[in-house]
C-alpha cells in the first residue's frame, strides 16, 4: 500500500510538473507572458495577457481544465494560421473579399494594424481580427451586433468611391426604387435597388462570384486612371507595361507581375498595411 501511494504520489507532482510547464496561453495559444498567472487547482498556469487571464479566471474548476488540457492540440499549442483559416475551403476568386482589413477591433475600437500577429478567427464564415482574444466570445455570443459594427464600418470606408450605379442583380439603377440597399460581403459594400436583388445574388456562390467580378471590373476602371503608385507593393519594382489588377477591400492594388500576385495573395493584410499611396502621385503605367 505504501509503494503504491508513493507511486500515484509522483505520478501527481510529475503531472502537476509538466502542467505548469506551460509556454503557449491556454485562451489564444500565443507565447505566454510569465508574470501573468492564475492558480488551477494548486498548478500555476501562464497568459499572454490580463484579458486572457480574466477570461480563465471566469471559467468553473472543470472548464478550466477541459481548456488547459486542449493545449495538447496543435492549434492550441500557439500554430500560427493564416488569415481566414478555411482558404482551403474558400473559392480562390472569392479570397480577397473575405480578407479582414478594417484597422480597429469590432468590440474594442481599438487599434489592429499595429499588432505583428493580430488575433485572427472566422466566427459565422466570416473573418474577424480583434485586439485580444476574449474579444472573440463577446463576438460569438452576438455575432448580428457585431457583424453589423464590422458591415457599418466597410461600408462608411468604401461608399463615396463605389464605382456602380447600376444594381448587381438587376442592372437597373440602384436607386430605381429610391434609397439603395447597401449590402456587405466579407470586406466588400456591394449596392442593390432593393433587399430582394441583395439576397439573390448574395446567398448563391455562383452568382455572388459573378457579381464580385463585374464589381472587379467595375473597380479597376475607375480606379486605374489615377492610381497613385507607380512601383508594386510587394516587390517595389517598377509596375512595367503591362502590371497585375487586384481589387480588394474596394481597393485597386498594381502589381508587376504574376509571382508577386501570389504573394500578395498569401498574405495580402501585410501588404495592404505598407499600402499608403499619396494624392500627389500618379501612375504611368497603362496596363
Amino acid at each position: 500500500m505504501i509503494h503504491r501511494a508513493l507511486v500515484i504520489v509522483l505520478c501527481l507532482i510529475g503531472t502537476a510538473a509538466f502542467a505548469a510547464d506551460n509556454t503557449a496561453c491556454p485562451i489564444s495559444g500565443r507565447p505566454v507572458n510569465p508574470s501573468v498567472t492564475s492558480d488551477m487547482d494548486g498548478t500555476t498556469v501562464s497568459f499572454c495577457c490580463g484579458g486572457c487571464k480574466s477570461t480563465f479566471d471566469a471559467m468553473n474548476s472543470s472548464e478550466q481544465q477541459t481548456t488547459f488540457a486542449s493545449l495538447d492540440t496543435p492549434s492550441r499549442a500557439g500554430a500560427k494560421t493564416e488569415p481566414a483559416a478555411d482558404r482551403a475551403t474558400v473559392d480562390p476568386e472569392l479570397f480577397l473579399s473575405q480578407v479582414y482589413l478594417l484597422k480597429t477591433c469590432p468590440v474594442s475600437g481599438k487599434p489592429v494594424d499595429s499588432m505583428d500577429d493580430p488575433a485572427s478567427k472566422v466566427i459565422g464564415g466570416r473573418e474577424i481580427i480583434v485586439c485580444c482574444p476574449p474579444c472573440f466570445s463577446k463576438i460569438e455570443k452576438d455575432q448580428t451586433t457585431y457583424n453589423a459594427v464590422i458591415d457599418k464600418q466597410i461600408t462608411e470606408e468604401q461608399l463615396a468611391g463605389y464605382p456602380m450605379t447600376a444594381c448587381l442583380a438587376s442592372g437597373r439603377p440602384i436607386d430605381v426604387k429610391g434609397t439603395p440597399t447597401n449590402a456587405v460581403y466579407g470586406n466588400r459594400l456591394m449596392r442593390f435597388c432593393c433587399g430582394g436583388c441583395a439576397n439573390y445574388i448574395i446567398k448563391d456562390p455562383a452568382r455572388l462570384k459573378k457579381a464580385i467580378k463585374t464589381l472587379d471590373a467595375a473597380t479597376i476602371k475607375k480606379q486605374r486612371p489615377t492610381y497613385p503608385l507607380t512601383t508594386c507593393v510587394v516587390s517595389g519594382r517598377p509596375l512595367g507595361d503591362q502590371p497585375v489588377n487586384v481589387v480588394i477591400g474596394g481597393q485597386l492594388v498594381r502589381l508587376c507581375c504574376g509571382e508577386c500576385e501570389k504573394k500578395f495573395r498569401k498574405n495580402p493584410r501585410a501588404f495592404m498595411s505598407q499600402f499608403k499611396p499619396t494624392k500627389t502621385a500618379t501612375s504611368k503605367a497603362d496596363g
